[in-house]
């Protein structure tokens, strides 16, 4: 008998080695075109959140053009001031405009809060000028709406003590004692959804239930992105870095269409300085200007969690300031003519609160120079940043996958 041979036709170990590396790289390539299509899905999903929050906080914000306000002008401040030849006062339309923008301004901030500074903080106290109607020495009535030295200070009752807006009370109630103030912006935004409607229907029935929750475990639901994040939210971003030129710094603020800010009171509003508040700063040119259209701005970090931009006021000593609050009497507005020009006059003594979105006080007390993107120290510098402006000089690789209700407008 011919003896059988033993056959050596298997693998190799090299071949083996070989095998495995082409499933390895096959695999990773799998994986890199999986993790692809996930990240996608999820800004996509993230966009049709951030578009169904701007659709209700757009509208909300342009209510405030017709918006009705409670307003009463208490007799107590005319008392024992209806004497001689004064019969009564007069509230001029210049100056009721002006009241009405301040307390739309207050409103705002009230119902539309970006910290909780915004509605459990002290009111703004809001003021205006009278104008007396008096007799002249015939008994003739005249008015003395020329004479502004003889206007009378009041203030208004723009609503008695814990009769705040409805919707002001309920996010009081809502606000726990163990709030936190790192995801506050996001847990504001969720107070705003949660007390508004939309088409009849509460706004939160729009967000899915696994895009809220309370991250921080403070008993604040947020709303998150598709990646788990809270998702942001600055009502006044007057900071932002608008690379798409989505903001028109040329259209002025729609809220003030009498242009009864102070900044139009003075004959040439000159640039900021330490005697004058008056301009609002552009911190993409570093060009001081007068009050524009402002729009708020809802945003999510995106895949890397870095939201890389200011969501409070940071201070010459680079100190953010998480719970500051426009009422705060340290940015009363100066009373005087660089900043009211011949309207500070009549005014009286008491501080005069100004509820500025443009942050212009805060401008006037730290140094706006930095706030140049064009300067040589921008770039390094950290400080001094205003609500919506990158922390770092650009580009700053921590905005690139941020995704906004601006940049929604931009694909739109």
């Amino acid at each position: 008998m011919v003896p059988r041979k033993h056959s050596d036709s298997g693998f190799t170990l090299v071949e083996l080695l070989v095998v495995m590396v082409v499933i390895g790289i096959m695999s990773s390539m799998v994986a890199i075109a999986v993790q692809g299509v996930t990240a996608s899905a999820r800004a996509s999903r993230t966009r049709t959140i951030i578009g169904m929050i701007d659709s209700v906080i757009q509208e909300k914000y342009d209510s405030y053009k017709y918006r009705s306000l409670p307003v009463e002008i208490p007799a107590t401040d005319f008392a024992g001031k209806l004497t001689g030849t004064t019969l009564s006062f007069e509230v001029l339309g210049s100056e009721a405009a002006r009241v009405r923008l301040n307390m739309i301004r207050d409103l705002q901030r009230m119902e539309m809060p970006d910290r909780f500074q915004d509605f459990d903080g002290v009111p703004s106290s809001v003021w205006g000028a009278a104008n007396p109607v008096m007799l002249d020495a015939s008994d003739n009535v005249i008015g003395t709406r020329s004479t502004k030295t003889a206007r009378v200070p009041f203030q208004m009752s723009w609503y008695k003590l814990n009769s705040e807006p409805s919707q002001v009370q309920s996010y009081q109630r809502r606000l726990t004692t163990s709030a936190t103030l790192e995801y506050q912006s996001a847990e504001c935004l969720y107070l705003i959804l949660a007390t508004s409607y939309s088409s009849g229907t509460p706004a939160i029935d729009a967000i899915p239930t696994s895009n809220i929750g309370d991250l921080d475990g403070d008993g604040m639901f947020e709303i998150w992105d598709a990646w788990g994040q809270p998702i942001g939210f600055i009502r006044w971003p007057v900071g932002y870095s608008d690379p798409d030129g989505i903001i028109d710094y040329t259209t002025a603020d729609e809220f003030d269409l009498f242009r009864s800010d102070f900044y139009y009171t003075v004959q040439t509003p000159p640039a900021p300085s330490s005697t004058s508040v008056l301009p609002a700063v552009n911190v993409n040119t570093g060009s001081a200007i007068a009050p524009w259209a402002l729009r708020p701005l809802v945003i999510s970090a995106g895949e890397d969690g870095d939201f890389g931009i200011a969501f409070n006021p940071i201070d010459d000593g680079g100190t953010p300031l998480s719970a500051f609050s426009y009422a705060n009497a340290s940015w009363d507005w100066p009373k005087d003519a660089a900043n009211m020009g011949a309207e500070w006059q009549g005014r009286g003594t008491a501080s005069y609160q100004w509820c500025d979105p443009y942050l212009r006080r805060f401008l006037h007390d730290n140094d706006v120079s930095v706030l140049d993107r064009t300067s040589a120290t921008y770039a390094t510098d950290t400080s001094r940043r205003l609500p919506g402006e990158e922390l770092t000089g650009g580009p700053n690789q921590a905005l690139a996958d941020n995704i906004t209700n601006f940049s929604l407008q931009v694909a739109q």
